[in-house]
């Protein structure tokens, strides 16, 4: 032991002056340099601030700018001090650490922040030319190294001008995406670009990782390349990639099923599975892309997995992931460029005829571009959103290249099994297209796009933008009043403030406004400032005004239905999108529920999964799946007709001719038609399955809605905070226990529904027990008469299964799965005032009227829900005496009918008061001007009593029934009288506008 030690000590005597180290000895000379790396990181993202800031100010774009910085750092690093010395350091980085932690994110944020609904009807176009194009664009760019640059096999051989193709066929058009967002290109034409850009990221790396291959076998340092090997590693890397995120995506979505309220939570989950995705593809399970595995996590994550965010939750989700986007980007581009910038100056490699090569090249990289697109051309024109003359060639043009490029690049580099020329090559024409692109195509897009007149900018929208304008100044100057008349305020200089709010640069706009739509619609036909948006424009630019209206009001509904929990986000989403699609397409036909039903699966598919719900492992995922695809269509479906129907109502507000309006409500009633078809078919197909999703529906509603309601009350300061959050734990628990829950899918038997049925809810268990007991199953077939107007009714009906169309003298009413028919029978006179018949193989539960008559004259509140409900027929078979309740949508009647109103049953001669109105459902009255109101009329205000010269039954409302469409037309802009009024007051502020400059002059 002795022996050992003196051993030890003459070894450590050796080493001369150097003490041993332990194991937590470290350099303090190796910390200062990780501080100095950081201090430059943190530099990197302040200057990419200041660019940030240029870019704003100048649109000159962002990318090429942070580039050139990064490339100036690398080339004067050895003058820059510490930060020289950091960037130093950061030239070495291996590009591969590059692609590990900054190429992920880039690629995940992109695909997670798309539009799903927009890229999944793209989704061939893009794979036609993220993959196929890819490839062909990548084998064009290496022949033109080879025979039109002339580059020999001492520069490159045809393998590695492959690779440098590979290299330089992912395009980066960030700078062009944003610009062409700005000036208003359809979304789907954008989502086009950016999907292609985002799947030709990882495609390219596969192409480059192949062609790589063949160049070193080629060379004899790698090994032989068999055809079979192609194919494997190919399906390997192009489809196991997407896969395996697809099943991560998955398991990702599962565990933020369970969470609710926990931002921190649901944002990490998002950036481990980024990373873990990478890495098991990359480097752990199949070896395959990792680039592409994160694609299709992204893909899975805008498709299903946002749907499993809370809206609590995604504004911080988003907030962060775009931070981090940005602050990768910038990063990317400073390293990229400090390698780059290094590299030239130790540069021995590139001659004087590179660069006349590389300006050669990079007109020929365009006619490449050109060339790829065009041989799939005929693909393109045949799938997804048809694409223009002008959007080709804008598709050609915006090809940018950027970030992969440059780091591909960058691994070429640093791969000493290649030749140095061809290393030094591949960063040289990475480096100097990603600059010329950006420079070049990114600055002078936005001049293309508009000679080319790619985005349409009819008069209308310049009329409407020119009316939003005005509209903005008066709402400022009522602002102003407002100020001007607090004391705090009263010293201010309004002149001053004026100019300050810019007031005179909107009105020079609207004066350019006012030139520019003269010059349009020509001083014969119409003067610019004409109040009358529409006064001079052809037919078709009516119609397309109205239909830019339409899908507005609905955008406007749907919200407004998201907002009081009344569908869900992905519903919004998709409904939402339908509108965005449709505003793109005002010329053509309203074809709304086409573009909603593309997201369904056809009912085959459903009835596959039905039948395998009973199979062991893969049944309980199978009906999980169906009842959530059938959910989310049920929901569309509903939601849409609910909000249709509304808007269907609202029209009388446009301004237009009523001509053009009627023509294009006559489309949209197409549309409502097509929806309400749907919805029966899938009530009558799967009734079990409604039941279900109408249970999980009313309950996710009534959570959302307590949920606000004590969000409310703690703003209100009525809850402690102890108690807000355990009753916010509470609800959030039910929410995530309701999403788990199984839905028993068997219908019940009318003992059951009878219980359940919301006009028999409240009734005591003898009456109930009654209306059962009389009760019997009748079944109808298809087009069989149920009941016909006239005839003694005897019998109401509660639909069971099936459909039933109602039909009476000036229209019709369908009704489905739940419904019963037909009010109007229990409050008439003893005979049919419709007539039903069934659509549909139906099943119908017969009960019997003396028992439910008997009831509503024991039961004042069981008659109140009968004859509330009947107005749904009453308005329509009434119509020319039904007043504004004609044109209200049912639901916000029928909830104003609860709340605000009374039945009351008044004897002959008696007087009643009516100061908001009411409806009569039988006998007679007369105003003060001895006007006669028959059974079944609206009732105007009255300011004195009305005389009954009739008994009478009605409702007598506590509010005035207009104040329903004031507040719905208040609520989406569309007051038919405030387009004059604004116009009006815009003068006035005009021309005293001019009155005091000319004062002050």
């Amino acid at each position: 032991m002795a022996e050992h030690e003196h051993e030890h000590e003459f070894e450590g005597g050796e080493e001369e002056l150097e003490a041993p180290k332990d194991s937590l000895w470290r350099d303090e000379h190796a910390m200062e340099k990780s501080a100095n790396i950081v201090y430059f990181l943190t530099l990197g993202i302040v200057a990419g601030l200041i660019l940030r800031e240029i870019n704003k100010k100048t649109k000159f774009p962002y990318s090429p700018m942070i580039l050139s910085l990064g490339i100036l750092i690398g080339l004067l690093q050895k003058s820059l001090g510490y930060i020289g010395e950091s960037a130093s350091i950061l030239s070495k980085m291996h590009p591969h650490l590059i692609v590990f932690v900054f190429i992920p994110v880039l690629l995940f944020e992109s695909a997670f922040n798309c539009d799903w609904y927009t890229f999944k009807y793209q989704m061939v176009n893009i794979l036609l030319l993220a993959g196929p194009g890819c490839g062909w664009g990548a084998i064009l760019l290496g022949g033109i190294f080879k025979l039109v640059l002339q580059y020999d096999d001492n520069d490159m051989t045809w393998y590695q001008a492959f690779t440098l193709g590979s290299v330089l066929s992912a395009t980066d058009p960030v700078a062009v995406v944003a610009l062409l967002k700005e000036l208003g290109a359809s979304l789907a034409f954008n989502h086009l670009i950016e999907g292609e850009a985002l799947l030709n990221d990882g495609v390219a790396m596969v192409f480059f990782i192949f062609f790589n291959k063949f160049s070193k076998a080629q060379s004899g340092k790698g090994e032989a390349v068999t055809a079979s090997q192609v194919v494997i590693n190919f399906v390997r890397n192009s489809l196991v990639g997407p896969a395996l995120g697809l099943v991560l995506g998955i398991l990702a979505a599962l565990w933020t099923k369970r969470i609710l309220g926990d931002d921190i939570e649901v944002t990490w989950l998002t950036f481990v599975f980024t990373y873990l995705t990478f890495y098991w593809a990359e480097f752990c399970f199949f070896k395959t892309s990792g680039l592409l595995a994160v694609v299709g996590l992204g893909l899975f994550w805008s498709a299903f997995g946002k749907t499993r965010i809370r809206s609590s939750v995604e504004h911080s989700v988003h907030t962060v992931w775009g931070f981090v986007q940005y602050s990768c980007d910038t990063l990317v581009f400073v390293l990229v460029g400090i390698i780059v910038g290094t590299q030239v100056i130790e540069e021995t490699f590139i001659h004087k005829s590179d660069y006349i090569r590389m300006i050669v090249f990079y007109f020929f990289m365009i006619l490449a571009r050109f060339i790829m697109i065009l041989t799939f051309w005929p693909f393109l024109r045949c799938f997804g959103y048809p694409i223009s003359k002008p959007e080709f060639i804008v598709l050609v043009y915006g090809g940018l290249r950027g970030a992969l490029g440059l780091t591909l690049s960058l691994m070429v580099g640093c791969d000493e099994e290649l030749p140095a020329r061809f290393r030094h090559l591949s960063v040289f024409y990475a480096a100097g297209m990603a600059a010329i692109t950006n420079l070049i195509n990114g600055t002078t897009c936005k001049a293309l796009v508009q000679y080319l007149e790619m985005i349409e900018n009819p008069v209308v929208k310049k009329k409407v933008y020119k009316k939003y304008l005005e509209e903005l100044i008066v709402n400022s100057q009522d602002k102003m009043r407002e100020l001007e008349s607090d004391q705090f305020y009263s010293m201010a200089d309004w002149n001053q403030v004026n100019q300050l709010i810019g007031q005179p640069k909107f009105i020079e706009k609207i004066e350019k406004l006012e030139t520019e739509i003269k010059y349009m619609v020509g001083s014969n036909k119409v003067a610019a400032n004409s109040s009358n948006l529409y006064e001079g424009l052809t037919d078709q630019e009516i119609f397309g005004e109205v239909r830019y209206r339409i899908y507005r009001i609905l955008k406007g509904l749907y919200y407004d239905k998201f907002e009081y929990g009344l569908c869900e986000e992905d519903t919004v989403r998709l409904l939402v999108e339908s509108s965005d699609i449709g505003l793109d397409h005002t010329k053509s036909i309203l074809n709304i529920w086409d573009q909603l039903y593309k997201n369904f699966l056809n009912f085959s598919s459903v009835n596959f999964f039905l039948k395998v719900k009973e199979i062991p492992l893969i049944g309980s995922f199978a009906k999980e799946y169906m009842i959530k695809h059938l959910g989310f269509v049920y929901d569309v479906t509903t939601t849409y007709l609910s909000c249709a129907n509304e808007a269907l109502h609202l029209t009388d507000s446009f301004p237009m001719g009523k001509d053009a309006v009627r023509l294009v409500m006559e489309e949209m009633s197409r549309e409502i038609e097509k929806a309400e078809g749907y919805l029966g078919i899938l009530n009558d197909t799967f009734p079990e399955i409604v039941r279900a999703i109408q249970t999980k529906r009313a309950s996710h509603s009534i959570l959302t809605h307590q949920r606000h309601y004590l969000d409310d009350t703690q703003q209100n300061g009525l809850v402690d905070e102890k108690e807000y959050q355990l009753l916010k734990k509470e609800i959030n628990n039910r929410l995530v226990d309701l999403e788990n829950h199984q839905f028993e899918m068997i219908l019940p038997s009318f003992h059951v529904l009878a219980m359940e049925f919301p006009i028999f809810s409240g009734l005591i268990s003898t009456d109930l027990d009654n209306i059962i007991k009389s009760a019997y199953e009748k079944r109808f077939g298809c087009d069989e008469i149920i009941y016909e107007q006239g005839m003694t009714c005897q019998n109401i009906f509660i639909i069971s299964k099936g459909n039933v169309v109602d039909e009476f003298q000036g229209g019709s009413i369908k009704k489905g799965l739940g419904s019963l028919i037909s009010y109007t029978n229990l409050i008439g006179e003893g005979t049919c005032m419709s007539t039903a018949k069934a659509t549909a193989d139906s099943l119908l539960y017969s009960l019997n009227l003396k028992i439910l008559k008997d009831l509503m004259q024991r039961n004042p509140e069981f008659e109140f829900k009968i004859y509330i409900n009947s107005i749904e027929y009453l308005r329509k078979m009434f119509e020319s005496q039904a007043g504004p309740l004609a044109n209200l949508e049912i639901k916000r009647l029928l909830d104003f009918f609860r709340t605000k109103s009374k039945l009351k049953k008044i004897t002959q001669n008696q007087k009643c008061d009516f100061i908001f109105g009411g409806y009569l459902f039988r006998g007679e009255l007369k105003d003060i001007n001895n006007k006669v109101y028959p059974q079944y009329s609206y009732i105007p205000p009255q300011e004195t009593e009305c005389l009954v010269s009739k008994d009478a039954i009605c409702l007598v409302f506590d509010d005035q029934v207009d104040s329903l469409n004031n507040q719905m037309l208040k609520q989406l802009d569309l007051d038919p009288h405030k387009d004059q009024q604004i116009s009006e007051r815009y003068s006035q502020i005009k021309r005293t506008s001019i009155q005091d400059k000319k004062k002050h002059h």
